[in-house]
């Protein structure tokens, strides 16, 4: 599977909240860097997004770019998300996802945007931050399988 390929499953895995989906895009040893989240397996971070919001839309709508060594692709994203309290908010921003091109799957998630928005509207929401690696977060990880 090329790049723009993976990038289109992972952007309908992402808004349909579908953990298995997403999982099978990634090497296991796969890492997320993200403002608010910090470094996380795959697993974690997307636990985490999918456990603190109720609605989400993810929109892809320019691949900006691939870089040849080490082999990667960038795309520009909007991320609707909304939460139980029916707040709203729109992260915009870039994703650099890291390939792994013998297997065919992603190997990293850099995600780059100013977080200090989403840091106000996750206070303001009552969401507390990820805690990576918790208990709690495994074990609504475990929930989602």
């Amino acid at each position: 599977m090329n790049a723009v390929e993976l990038c289109k499953k992972y952007q309908d895995a992402l808004s349909n909240k579908d953990l298995p989906a997403i999982r099978s895009l990634f090497t296991p040893d796969a890492v997320v860097s993200a403002p608010v989240s910090g470094k996380a397996n795959i697993e974690q971070f997307h636990t985490y997004l999918f456990t603190s919001t109720k609605k989400t839309v993810a929109n892809f709508p320019n691949v900006l770019g691939a870089r040849q060594n080490p082999p990667s692709i960038t795309m520009q994203f909007s991320y609707t998300l909304s939460v139980s309290t029916g707040d709203v908010a729109v992260i915009d921003g870039i994703v650099v996802f890291g390939i792994d091109e013998s297997l065919g799957k992603f190997k990293s998630l850099d995600v780059i945007y100013d977080p200090s928005e989403i840091r106000r509207f996750m206070q303001d929401a009552g969401i507390e931050p990820p805690a990576t690696g918790s208990a709690a977060t495994q074990q609504a990880g475990q929930q989602l399988r």
